[in-house]
C-alpha cells in the first residue's frame, strides 16, 4: 500500500550538529550556542523516536503480519473503521527493524487514511524506543481531501509531546500541512513528493528554554529520497533567530545553518530511513 503520510519537520529536528569540510568558510557546529545545539540535539531524538512511530502506523497498523512483537489487538477486523488498534511491546521487544520498543501505542482510527476526512489518532502508554521515552504526546493526523489544484492534503498535529532521551526532556507542539504535489497518480510511492508548512514549538523542562521554528519557504521532500531536499525554516529562542536552508533540490544529506551574526555552518541532515 502507498505511504501517505511521512513525519512533519519538528523544527530543528532532522539534524544533529555535526560539523564537516563541505565550505571552507563554514563555522565548526562547536562554536554555536551551547543551548541551541543542545535543543537541537533533544530535538532530533524526538524526531528519530517519531520517525518509528510514523513507520509502525504505516507499516504493522496495515499489515499487521508480524505476530510476535508487538502484540496487536482491534477492536474491528482488519480494513473495517471505526477501529482502534493497540500495539503492545511489553516489557520490552525488538521489532524487525532491530529498534528496540517497549510499552504500548493506542491507534484510534476513523477510515481509511486513503479517505477524506479520515483522522487518525495516537497516543503513547509509558512508549520508548531504545534510550528514548516518550509520554502524554497525541499525533492526530487528518486527511484534508484535495485542494484547488487537487493534490492531496494531509495536516499532523502533535499536542504535548514530552521526549526524554540521553539529553534530557523536550515537550514539542506542531501543527504542520503536508501537500502531495506529485506521485498522487500512481501507485508507487518512490514518485511522490510532498511540499510541508507548518510551525513547531517546544520547550525544556519548566520552560528554561523556549523555541519556535517557522517554514518560511515550504519544504520539499521527496520519498525517493531519505532527506529533506529543499526549503528553509527559522527557529527563534529568546529572540534570536538561525535559519536552515536544505538546499536546491538535491539529494544530499547537507543543509546549511546561518547564525544571526551571519556565521555558517554546515549540518548534516539525519535520515528518515
Amino acid at each position: 500500500m502507498k505511504k501517505i503520510f511521512l513525519m512533519g519537520c519538528i523544527a530543528m529536528s532532522l539534524f544533529s550538529m555535526i560539523s564537516c569540510n563541505k565550505k571552507d568558510d563554514a563555522t565548526p557546529a562547536t562554536e554555536a550556542d551551547p543551548i541551541l545545539s543542545n535543543v537541537t540535539i533533544t530535538s532530533a531524538e524526538s524526531e528519530d523516536a517519531l520517525n518509528a512511530i510514523d513507520e509502525l502506523e504505516n507499516g504493522v497498523l496495515e499489515s499487521r503480519s508480524n505476530p510476535s512483537c508487538p502484540t496487536i489487538t482491534s477492536t474491528s477486523t482488519r480494513g473495517t473503521f471505526p477501529n482502534v488498534i493497540t500495539f503492545d511491546f511489553g516489557a520490552g521487544c525488538t521489532t524487525d527493524n532491530g529498534r528496540y520498543h517497549s510499552g504500548k501505542i493506542v491507534v484510534e482510527q476513523s477510515d481509511s487514511m486513503n479517505h477524506d476526512g479520515a483522522v487518525r489518532k495516537t497516543t503513547f502508554v509509558d512508549f520508548g524506543i531504545d534510550s528514548l521515552r516518550m509520554k502524554n504526546g497525541v499525533v492526530t493526523l487528518t486527511n484534508n481531501g484535495k485542494d484547488v489544484n487537487g493534490n492531496r492534503k494531509f495536516t499532523r498535529k502533535i499536542t504535548d509531546m514530552s521526549v526524554t532521551g540521553p539529553k534530557g526532556e523536550l515537550l514539542v507542539n506542531a501543527s504542520h500541512t503536508r501537500t502531495q504535489i506529485k506521485g498522487g497518480d500512481t501507485p508507487d510511492k518512490l514518485d511522490d513528493v510532498w511540499k510541508i508548512q507548518g510551525e513547531t514549538i517546544g520547550s525544556t523542562p519548566n520552560d528554561k528554554v523556549v523555541y519556535s521554528a517557522v517554514i518560511t519557504e515550504a519544504l520539499i521532500r521527496k520519498d525517493v529520497c531519505p532527506f529533506i531536499v529543499s526549503g528553509k525554516e527559522t527557529f527563534t529562542r529568546k529572540g534570536h533567530t538561525a535559519m536552515i536552508d536544505f538546499g536546491d533540490g538535491s539529494c544530499d544529506r547537507f543543509a546549511t545553518l546561518t547564525l544571526e551574526n551571519g556565521n555558517k555552518i554546515i549540518i548534516v541532515l539525519k535520515p528518515r530511513f
